[in-house]
C-alpha cells in the first residue's frame, strides 16, 4: 500500500537553519535521527511505501518517522514525550518568518510543485539525501 507522505511544515528546512544556529541542536537531533532509521531497520518496515512526491523530500526522516509512528506503539509513546522539546527547542531558535517559508515549502512539496528558493540555505541538498 502506498501512502502519499503530505507534511504541514518542512521540518528538514528548519532544522537546516537550526544547524547554522545552535550547534547544541544538532547534538540532540542526530542521536535521535540515526536511532529513528536503526529502528525502521531493526523492525524491517519499508519506507519505500510512502509516496515521495518531490525529489528535494528524498530520505527525509518524515517518512521514518511517519512508518515508526504508523507501526510501533512503542515509538508512538517515546515520540509523545520526546517531540515536544525537539518542537520547542526547535521553536526557539528558528523565527516565525522561517517557519512560514518552511510551510510553502512543504505545501511545494507535497503537490510535487517547484520548491520556492532558499529551500537548501547551504547549496547542498545532496548531504542531506544521503542514505
Amino acid at each position: 500500500m502506498e501512502t502519499k507522505n503530505s507534511c504541514i511544515t518542512c521540518t528538514r528546512r528548519l532544522v537546516e537553519i537550526a544547524y547554522q544556529k545552535s550547534f547544541l541542536f544538532r547534538l540532540l537531533r542526530e542521536p535521535l535521527k540515526i536511532g529513528m532509521k536503526l529502528w525502521v531497520k531493526i523492525k524491517c518496515i519499508d519506507v519505500e511505501e510512502y509516496k515521495i512526491t518531490n525529489d528535494a523530500c528524498l530520505n527525509c526522516n518524515r517518512f521514518y518517522k511517519n512508518a515508526l509512528k504508523d507501526k510501533s506503539s512503542n515509538f508512538r509513546w517515546l515520540n509523545s514525550k520526546i517531540n515536544p522539546i525537539f518542537d520547542n527547542w526547535l521553536e526557539c531558535i528558528v523565527t516565525a518568518k522561517e517557519i512560514k517559508i518552511a510551510r510553502k515549502h512543504a505545501e511545494a512539496a507535497s503537490n510535487n510543485k517547484n520548491i520556492p528558493n532558499g529551500w537548501n540555505l547551504s547549496g547542498n541538498l545532496s548531504k542531506w539525501n544521503k542514505t
